[in-house]
């Protein structure tokens, strides 16, 4: 069985992640950026324990970041843009445990998605006592590469608005991202692609991009789907691998590399608020 057939069936469950700050405009008008060059430090943090039938989320409504039903290995992976295999060591319960959480950064403002990051790193040290330290370990990984047909990537149309949406996810087998790289993409693929080894960019293509991607999601993930947004496209008729390399001009290479890992030195369950 070659690499992409094992791939196409250890797809995992989907995880359905959403950046949110387009619905803020439904809403009124939104709140202005952060600054691009603002530190945001975490100003007032609530975590509590998730209730079982809840889907996982993360999203931005106005200027907090929340997430819901998220072990602590899925907000690192957030955090620190990694694959789910990339963070190695700690107790069982931070892949077990569910949390929903609820951040509201100093300064004030719409923060950009590596803002996110930042103050998503400010909460793991502060509530959960995370301390870890980066090592580099070969891996399977999956590397992005030009395809035979050739890139056919969109450049960017995000507006001063939209320039702060990480991405999209409407359902398994539905994935956009706006104002992205395409190593911003690789770790987008990471969360939603659901794939068995870690996905890196090895095509060297600078600039920002609009991505739309559709493929058809494997058994376990039509059963866990959510009803799909009205206009939506028709389902595909190709796997993820194949839609990459059609809708993209990309191909996912199976190959061994070096990649970063996050080796966690001690953790604890989070305090209480």
């Amino acid at each position: 069985m070659s690499a992409r057939q094992r791939s196409t069936v250890r797809l995992q469950t989907c995880t359905l992640w959403i950046f949110l700050v387009p619905l803020a405009l439904a809403q009124g008008t939104p709140p202005p950026a952060m600054a691009p060059d603002a530190k945001p430090a975490l100003d007032v943090a609530t975590i509590k324990p998730s209730q079982p039938d809840e889907q996982r989320l993360v999203y931005v409504e106005g200027t907090h970041l929340a997430t819901r039903a998220t072990t602590l290995v899925d907000l690192m992976t957030f955090a620190y843009s990694v694959h789910s295999l990339q963070i190695t060591g700690g107790p069982q319960w931070i892949r077990s445990d569910r949390y929903d959480v609820l951040m509201q950064p100093n300064p004030g403002g719409r923060p950009s998605t590596a803002q996110m990051r930042s103050i998503m790193q400010g909460l793991l040290a502060d509530r959960f006592q995370l301390r870890l330290h980066h090592a580099s370990k070969e891996m399977e990984v999956y590397a992005i590469v030009p395809s035979k047909r050739g890139p056919h990537l969109a450049p960017t149309t995000a507006g001063e608005v939209a320039a702060n949406t990480a991405a999209v996810g409407f359902a398994p087998g539905r994935m956009t991202a706006s104002n992205a790289s395409v190593t911003e993409f690789a770790n987008l693929l990471n969360r939603y692609g659901q794939l068995e080894w870690p996905v890196v960019d090895d095509t060297h293509i600078p600039g920002k991009f609009d991505y739309k991607l559709a493929w058809i999601p494997g058994a376990a993930q039509l059963a866990s789907s959510l009803p799909l947004p009205a206009g939506t496209d028709p389902a595909p008729a190709s796997d993820l691998f194949a839609a990459i390399d059609e809708q993209l001009g990309l191909e996912l290479k199976a190959r061994k590399e070096p990649a970063d890992v996050l080796v966690i030195d001690a953790v604890e369950k989070p305090s209480a608020n």
